[in-house]
């Protein structure tokens, strides 16, 4: 799926000249060009992935599975790093008390500096694998429908063959 490129490019306000003609005649030119010098066919993926599929109405599908996809769906990018810090009897103390919590509060930002560095890298790997098993299921179901077409056509061979 190629996205197209809006023919608003160029802008022209004569009535002989055709803009989109030009665009059209330019990309082609270009394409041309790219595949007498060797160069493959790009496709770039869509930007967010897949969407979850949703439970199908037409054929029989396992609960389990939409269950858990639908939940990976809604959670992988859930993360919770707000620091936690209860107080101690460290902090009860008057002076050494409110220099303690400054201290622990400094070093909790720092470590969460770096976990949230890697929850990102991580989210975003989750983002990409929830995006694969959302369009391996959505397959799977074009593919079940697809058995289902094709049992029933030969069901019906069948039959017509006996009679």
């Amino acid at each position: 799926m190629a996205q197209e490129i809006s023919d608003d490019l160029i802008e022209i306000h004569d009535p002989e000249i055709n803009a989109a003609e030009i665009m059209a005649h330019i990309r082609e030119q270009i394409a041309r060009r790219r595949q007498e010098q060797g160069y493959a066919q790009r496709v770039f993926p869509s930007f967010g992935g897949t969407a979850y599929p949703g439970e199908p109405t037409d054929i029989e599908y396992d609960p389990n599975l939409y269950h858990h996809l639908r939940l990976a769906n809604e959670t992988f990018a859930n993360v919770d790093t707000a620091a936690q810090l209860p107080a101690t009897r460290a902090t009860q103390f008057p002076i050494f008390g409110a220099l303690w919590v400054r201290v622990r509060a400094y070093l909790h930002r720092i470590i969460l500096f770096y976990v949230n560095r890697a929850l990102t890298h991580q989210v975003n790997v989750n983002r990409h694998l929830i995006s694969v098993l959302n369009q391996l299921t959505a397959q799977n179901q074009d593919q079940r429908r697809q058995i289902l077409a094709l049992k029933s056509q030969l069901e019906s061979l069948r039959a017509a063959k006996e009679n």
